[in-house]
């Protein structure tokens, strides 16, 4: 690195360009082999009491180098579910990104599915999901997966069960769900939850201008017959 003398201060020029773009921006801006930020651990997303009201609260959730959140920004809000997906998310615990194995600051979008009580699919779900905006940019050369087309979940047949399934879900290059992964799981919803993500179409995560492997987060939030 190279190295001047400035009113008595040794300064690193790669040094002062971190500082001038931010560290996030900084490392994922970086050359070599990326791995995506994830979802490591996961609580349940409380439903909103007095309120049968669906749809999706889409978040992104601003990563350091070590995996800690510093910032949850909402990029879709429905009221009155934003709150309670929010307070939820910012107890979940994550993986950092890295790049060449060193951890690097990103972001995750986290997409939470309050899902209508339909079971077997024998009551009218609305239709498809609301498609969340896109992630606004930032200085680094990395663009989280965005989603294209997303559908409620069908509530299995013969139970009654109520509770959040937490899903990462890894989206190659072509813009598919070539992999999902139940962090959380509420047996016997959690095959409904897959099953629905893996019908979603998605845009690919973009960096420096390719198209490449990409995470994020979906959880379902299925409450009890309320009506």
């Amino acid at each position: 690195m190279r190295m001047s003398w400035r009113g008595g201060i040794l300064v690193g020029a790669a040094v002062v360009a971190a500082i001038g773009i931010g560290a996030g921006a900084w490392g994922q801006g970086e050359g070599g082999r990326f791995s995506a930020a994830d979802v490591a651990s996961a609580t349940g997303v409380a439903y909103p009491v007095n309120t049968t009201t669906t749809g999706m609260v889409s978040l992104l959730v601003s990563l350091d180098a070590g995996g800690g959140v510093q910032k949850v920004q909402v990029l879709q809000d429905t009221p009155p579910l934003t709150a309670a997906a929010q307070a939820s998310v910012q107890k979940w615990t994550f993986t950092a990104a890295t790049v060449n194995g060193k951890g690097v600051a990103a972001r995750l979008p986290v997409h939470v599915v309050f899902n209508p009580y339909n079971p077997g699919a024998t009551s009218a779900v609305g239709g498809g999901l609301t498609v969340p905006p896109p992630v606004p940019a930032n200085e680094g050369d990395f663009m989280p997966p965005q989603i294209r087309l997303a559908s409620y979940a069908f509530y299995p047949p013969n139970t009654t069960a109520q509770g959040t399934v937490v899903l990462s879900v890894s989206v190659d290059k072509s813009g598919h769900a070539a992999k999902v992964r139940v962090v959380r799981g509420a047996a016997p919803l959690s095959d409904a939850a897959v099953e629905a993500v893996q019908q979603w179409g998605f845009q690919p995560a973009m960096r420096a201008g390719e198209a490449v492997a990409g995470k994020l987060c979906v959880a379902f939030v299925f409450q009890r017959n309320l009506s």
